[in-house]
């Protein structure tokens, strides 16, 4: 497994992605903003994750300068390759960067009730629901993670 920096080259594999995880993880009108992502907002902190010469999965992170927050955005493994600990080794990979890059800011991740437990794992908590928030039957779980400063 390796993870590497997202490119154009790989948008259409990242579409293959985010396709495989509907309608559970995503809803068909989410496709457009993410698209509309891919195309404008993965400069240097959007990464792939390559396994065995395939794109199996992928993710960024952010800067809300306006909220003062950073955070996890678009993180989807296939479906084919769920449960493989792929989605811990980025999300992990992320965080690390988060807190090497924004080490006093708050992390935010919005994400649904089917990852919610997921992310509260890796020291999320929930502090707000949104019912029907993403989609109808996904609800938003917006979440947070507290660094604490040394």
């Amino acid at each position: 497994m390796k993870i590497i920096n997202y490119t154009k080259i790989f948008r259409e594999d990242c579409i293959k992605i985010f396709k495989s995880n509907l309608p559970k993880f995503f809803a068909i009108e989410e496709l457009p903003f993410f698209e509309d992502f891919l195309d404008q907002y993965t400069e240097e902190n959007y990464f792939v994750v390559k396994m065995d010469g395939q794109v199996v999965a992928c993710g960024g992170f952010f800067l809300d300068t306006k909220n003062n927050v950073a955070g996890l955005s678009w993180g989807m493994v296939h479906a084919d390759y769920h449960g493989k600990r792929i989605g811990k080794a980025l999300t992990q990979y992320r965080i690390d960067l988060l807190k090497k890059t924004f080490p006093s800011l708050p992390y935010k991740i919005e994400t649904s009730q089917h990852t919610a437990e997921f992310y509260k794992k890796n020291g999320f908590k929930t502090v707000e629901i949104v019912p029907d928030g993403f989609s109808k039957g996904i609800d938003k779980y917006i979440m947070i993670m507290e660094v604490l400063v040394p």
